[in-house]
């Protein structure tokens, strides 16, 4: 004999929302609004801050490199005019 699949939950008609919710006032919109507007920009002020900081190490690691590299070459060629050894 198969299985027999359960049945799904049986939905109710009330989708849990405030039925008063559409009846906001013009204020508590304009408040929430504000609200959600003063939030997203105070996000965007960090993440702003955090890609500074990750740009400022990636350029910290990117000269500590070319430092490297600089001393692999001999003197000579280190004192030497990025021009004339181009």
């Amino acid at each position: 004999m198969p299985l027999r699949k359960p049945t799904g939950k049986r939905r109710s008609t009330d989708s849990g929302v405030d039925p008063d919710r559409g009846a906001l006032s013009q204020e508590k919109k304009d408040e929430r609004i504000a609200l959600f507007l003063s939030d997203f920009d105070q996000q965007a002020k960090e993440n702003i801050q955090e890609m500074k900081k990750e740009l400022h190490s990636l350029l910290q690691t990117a000269e500590k490199a070319f430092t490297v590299e600089l001393l692999k070459m001999p003197v000579a060629i280190r004192k030497m005019r990025r021009k004339d050894l181009l």
